[in-house]
């Protein structure tokens, strides 16, 4: 009797999952087969240089643009520098953007291992301060 409960129960269940998974018609916003396909098709993966190179170059960029700052900061002549009427008004990003470069490095050693594309960032930044100055 438990045996024919048990079976009786199973055929239910498959018939009324029979019934519920009957075609559905797709609508718009369902994704098509080749969409799904394609996304689940292999993914090309960048190179690991290149991969963080971006943001090493952003940084160096970025860097290089305030040493540029602040050499221009220093100089007579320059549209920021001594004597001009820029010169106290762009007193303080210069020197905002000159202290970033520690800050970054630090905040860089504490999330290194999560975002490595900003500690590149900051590395980059850095030596984009740094260089320029020296030379």
């Amino acid at each position: 009797m438990a045996t024919s409960n048990f079976h009786a129960r199973i055929e239910r269940i498959q018939k009324a999952h029979a019934q519920t998974a009957a075609p559905k018609v797709s609508s718009v916003r369902e994704p098509g087969l080749a969409s799904i396909a394609a996304s689940l098709g292999p993914k090309r993966r960048r190179h690991p240089i290149k991969e963080h190179l971006t943001s090493l170059s952003l940084g160096m960029v970025m860097g290089a643009l305030a040493a540029v700052a602040q050499i221009g900061h220093s100089i007579d002549g320059s549209p920021w520098g001594p004597g001009s009427q820029w010169h106290e008004l762009a007193v303080y990003p210069i020197m905002g953007s000159l202290a970033m470069a520690p800050v970054l490095i630090l905040i860089s050693l504490l999330v290194a291992t999560r975002r490595p594309g900003f500690a590149l960032f900051s590395l980059g930044y850095l030596s984009g301060v740094v260089i320029p100055l020296f030379i």
